[in-house]
């Protein structure tokens, strides 16, 4: 499945750069190439950046970053996008960057795809109450030695 993909974008993208070179000229299209990439890595590392921010603050206040991680995995495939030269995987690669449309894919995916994943045989999904815990915690003997300094 990942191979026509493959193949069909690398061709639409051949298409759209000789168009766009026809209409603009060759040195124009390979300039407008390079300023979408460093448009695109300056944006790249600032969110990158604002989700290491959010998921550490996520962590701080005892939350699992669950929807920060979501976000790093658009920011990383963005990354990929913007990497690989030509005007659609660029497009692409923007708006995974932008955190309205990163939140659309993310919502988009996980509608797509829930029910596969948790419905699955093969999965197991473990979650500690805090309860569970603190009852352990409160079991456990820790050994030690103590002495004052006087």
């Amino acid at each position: 499945m990942l191979f026509p993909i493959f193949v069909v974008v690398t061709l639409a993208e051949i298409y759209v750069l000789v168009s766009v070179g026809q209409a603009i000229g060759g040195l124009s299209t390979v300039l407008l190439v390079i300023i979408t990439a460093f448009i695109g890595s300056s944006l790249l590392r600032s969110q990158g950046w604002s989700t290491m921010a959010k998921a550490q603050q996520s962590i701080a206040e005892g939350r699992a970053p669950a929807m920060e991680m979501l976000e790093g995995v658009v920011i990383v495939v963005s990354g990929i996008l913007l990497l690989t030269p030509g005007f659609l995987t660029d497009t692409l690669g923007l708006l995974g960057l932008m955190p309205w449309s990163r939140t659309y894919f993310i919502n988009h995916f996980l509608e797509k795809n829930a029910e596969r994943v948790f419905k699955s045989r093969n999965s197991v999904f473990i979650q500690k109450s805090e309860s569970t815990e603190t009852k352990n915690k409160k079991d456990e003997t820790i050994e030690g030695e103590f002495w004052e300094d006087k």
